[in-house]
């Protein structure tokens, strides 16, 4: 509670309402806001949903260079492609049913949404530090061209290391590789690839989740 000094028009010292009341040392009289105090809510619900959005966050922050490629065209300027991306991770890759066993469905997870159509047949495998990639042409029967450029990613999860390439071969070429990131023995690796129209860079197609290695 506030206390007057002087009267009406002086100084005071206390809390009024929104505002402080302070005498310095000196004797001036100051006056300032009150610091609002922030309030944490910890409801049940609200702590699964901060545990979840920051397994999702935790997961893209690394893949933050691809993301703008493969989801840009489907976020359409309404949210930024890294925010669409997680808000559709958070929505469909989540497993377990409280936070002591939430985690990530790997293969649930995208890292590009679009139109163009998916490899057919596709596979990865891991040979002496490199992992080659291996898809067939469906241009003639889906929705693309022979030219789309590949993207393919291989995504430490142990050490949040990644190593990728955009458009260094096409859909025609049916194959392309990699070498790892950085990684340690035991580290899993996470296989992807999606494609990219040449003509129009906001088509793709929707990732392809070619597995897992360990390294």
């Amino acid at each position: 509670m506030g206390k007057l000094n002087i009267g009406i028009l002086g100084g005071f010292s206390g809390s009024v309402g929104t505002v402080v009341g302070v005498i310095k040392q000196n004797g001036d009289d100051v006056i300032r806001a009150k610091t609002k105090i922030r309030r944490v809510s910890n409801t049940e619900a609200q702590v699964n949903q901060r545990i979840k959005f920051g397994l999702v966050t935790q997961f893209m922050q690394p893949v933050n260079s691809i993301i703008p490629i493969g989801f840009k065209g489907i976020a359409k300027g309404q949210m930024s492609p890294f925010n669409y991306a997680c808000m559709w991770t958070l929505k469909n890759a989540i497993t377990g049913t409280s936070a002591s066993d939430f985690a990530l469905d790997y293969s649930k997870v995208q890292i590009s949404d679009g139109d163009l159509s998916r490899a057919a047949v596709a596979s990865a495998e891991m040979t002496a530090g490199v992992v080659n990639f291996h898809w067939e042409d469906n241009s003639r029967t889906g929705v693309g061209n022979s030219t789309d450029k590949v993207v393919i990613l291989v995504y430490n999860v142990d050490k949040k290391e990644i190593s990728y390439s955009v458009g260094a071969t096409t859909r025609a070429e049916g194959e392309g590789s990699l070498p790892l990131p950085y990684s340690e023995v035991g580290d899993q690796l996470l296989l992807f690839l999606f494609f990219q129209s040449t003509s129009d860079p906001l088509l793709v197609s929707t990732s392809q989740f070619l597995g897992n290695v360990t390294a």
